[in-house]
């Protein structure tokens, strides 16, 4: 538990020395501006769409370019050799960026939803999803040493993982839904703002931690061919 916390420190001051957060604010008041300038009907019912498309950026492409930069610096090899297991160093990772999810996404629900109880399930689905996104934007990066020839190759996996939020939009409703990663993320934070089945939100939780613990089985793989 020192280990996971000290690599958690020293993952906030990296986010910050590299400008994460000053990119989340700007982020959140981007949002903040688009959502205002849409007609008020409604609106609460884009949240979880809204939120999960700026996971992408701020999970799945935070994680992979500070992997990047770790590997560029040579920090990600001095660090095999120190007593940090995989699997704390990668936990590390998506607790913090999760956390910083958490505190973006709760500033953007308050206005749209209010201090109510479904802010627990916004948190809930932005945390589960933020984690994923986090591990698979570690796992996208396996064997690249640099963003130029990473960016382009990152199209199908973001397109895929975000691919939820088109069918939450139209409100499509599906079965096969649920065998996406991110569907159960997805129906947590929509229960922000539509009422829920309590089944469904168990449901959703449940493969969402399922989900979580085959991204970090697969982030760890690819910390394996790394070392």
């Amino acid at each position: 538990m020192r280990r996971l916390l000290a690599s958690a420190r020293c993952d906030v001051e990296l986010q910050a020395r590299n400008g994460l957060y000053i990119a989340t604010g700007f982020v959140l008041l981007v949002m903040l501006a688009l959502l205002a300038a849409l007609p008020p009907s409604g609106l609460a019912r884009l949240l979880p769409a809204v939120a999960l498309n700026t996971l992408g950026v701020t999970a799945f492409y935070f994680s992979a370019a500070l992997a990047l930069l770790e590997r560029a610096e040579g920090s990600a090899k001095a660090r095999l050799v120190t007593p940090l297991r995989p699997g704390e160093q990668l936990g590390a990772r998506a607790m913090t960026l999760a956390l910083l999810a958490i505190v973006q996404h709760t500033a953007l629900g308050l206005p749209l939803v209010g201090p109510r109880p479904g802010l627990l399930a916004l948190a809930a689905g932005v945390a589960i999803a933020a984690a994923i996104l986090a591990l698979a934007g570690y796992a996208a990066t396996a064997g690249r040493t640099a963003i130029n020839n990473f960016l382009l190759p990152s199209v199908p996996w973001i397109a895929l993982l975000l691919a939820p939020i088109v069918p939450d939009v139209l409100g499509w409703r599906s079965p096969l839904l649920w065998l996406h990663p991110l569907q159960g993320p997805l129906v947590l934070m929509r229960a922000a703002v539509v009422p829920t089945a309590p089944w469904e939100a168990a449901l959703a939780l449940a493969l969402g931690l399922a989900w979580l613990g085959g991204a970090f089985w697969l982030a760890r793989r690819a910390y394996a061919e790394e070392a």
